[in-house]
């Protein structure tokens, strides 16, 4: 831990590095994510592997991270921040070289868990270092930042796989080529990295007594845009869309998750974060509301809609990250991150099923935005009685 800085030996033009190389890191590691877990899919589904088989695939990788989560902190204790960030993600690639040449479903369930594993410690550790780094006054748009990158690197991720098809050549080497790219960049970047030590305080389960709004924000965007991702098409096209448009309306919460992350920031920084998680969580209850109202009838409102309401769940995880920046710093905000992290991924997980067996079970295709307006309404709900957490 002896390279790594403390946030008074750094000046703000090493923060300001800092930042930048994070946020080039990132982008270079979320377009190969994001390209590699519909990649998988369509190679499984190509070798006819059972749909129930492909999302065990899916979801080895969320359950990896949600279970190293709660032991991150120790992790970076032992090692150093910059250390155990730069292990971990070897560990993650090196899990990506056996994927193309492996044909074992089981094999490839293991691998994707031992890189959640190996993933949870870069992703706590990346985003409380940004808040870390960032000051007060512009915090939110530090953050807002991170969450737009990275929704960007996402939604980029899936056309990685076109231009691969176009060639006519595998996209593994891209990805993992981009990992690498994501780890060259951040190498240098560790002698800046903040030092992390967590000596007593709070541990996961007081967390998670102590400040259940914060993480209820980590569960609805969890929830809701893995949900989204997975359905918002297949409702778009049984409400009477045109394929097309119903992929295009994906598309189109997509890029409300990344473009107005930054304004949404902006209002964190000069409101403070509770209104406007508060006026995120209203937005996520009213669209859904608008939808079953009738809105699939007037396309161009429906893709409005869709854009604010991406915009906002997405919201929700970056001002929620702005609020624990405010309140805590070094590592008890790695312990906090942590459990947002668990919270998040447990909500990746789980959501999707729910929301699947709803639609096909109770009231098909609109139960999807009956669990969009339930989850919205109970974090929204918590945010506003919950005053002390913020």
């Amino acid at each position: 831990m002896g390279h790594e800085a403390t946030l008074a030996s750094t000046t703000p033009r090493q923060r300001y590095l800092a930042l930048l190389g994070l946020y080039a890191s990132i982008f270079a590691f979320s377009i190969s994510f994001g390209g590699l877990v519909p990649w998988m899919a369509l190679d499984m589904e190509g070798r006819g592997i059972n749909a129930s088989l492909i999302g065990l695939v899916a979801a080895a990788h969320p359950l990896g991270v949600m279970l190293m989560a709660p032991f991150t902190q120790r992790i970076v204790r032992r090692f150093g921040s910059g250390n155990a960030m730069i292990w971990c993600t070897v560990i993650a690639i090196a899990t990506l070289l056996p994927l193309s040449s492996w044909d074992s479903v089981y094999a490839w369930l293991a691998l994707r868990f031992i890189s959640g594993l190996s993933g949870s410690v870069p992703w706590v550790v990346t985003e409380t270092w940004i808040n870390v780094a960032a000051t007060d006054r512009s915090r939110g748009r530090a953050v807002a930042l991170y969450a737009a990158i990275m929704a960007a690197g996402f939604a980029a991720g899936p056309l990685t796989l076109q231009w691969a098809d176009a060639l006519a050549v595998s996209p593994m080497p891209w990805f993992i080529g981009l990992q690498l790219l994501s780890l060259a960049i951040f190498i240098p970047l560790r002698r800046m990295a903040p030092v992390l030590d967590h000596k007593g305080g709070a541990g996961i389960v007081s967390v998670f007594l102590a400040l259940p709004a914060l993480l209820s924000a980590a569960f609805v965007s969890g929830a809701l845009d893995s949900t989204f991702f997975s359905f918002l098409a297949i409702w778009g096209q049984r409400v009477g869309l045109s394929e097309a448009f119903a992929l295009t309306l994906l598309s189109i919460f997509i890029a409300g998750n990344v473009l107005l992350q930054f304004p949404i920031g902006w209002l964190a920084d000069r409101w403070g974060p509770r209104p406007v998680l508060l006026g995120c969580g209203v937005a996520c209850i009213v669209a859904p509301m608008l939808v079953l109202a009738g809105l699939p009838a007037i396309p161009v409102l429906l893709g409005v809609v869709a854009f604010l309401w991406g915009g906002c769940v997405w919201g929700t995880y970056s001002v929620a990250l702005v609020a624990m920046g405010r309140r805590f710093s070094g590592g008890e905000l790695v312990v906090i991150n942590a459990a947002f992290v668990m919270v998040y991924t447990g909500a990746n997980i789980v959501a999707p099923p729910v929301a699947g067996f709803a639609m096909e079970n109770i009231w098909n295709p609109h139960a999807l935005m009956v669990v969009g307006l339930l989850v919205a309404a109970a974090f929204t709900l918590l945010v506003a009685t919950r005053r002390k957490e913020f």
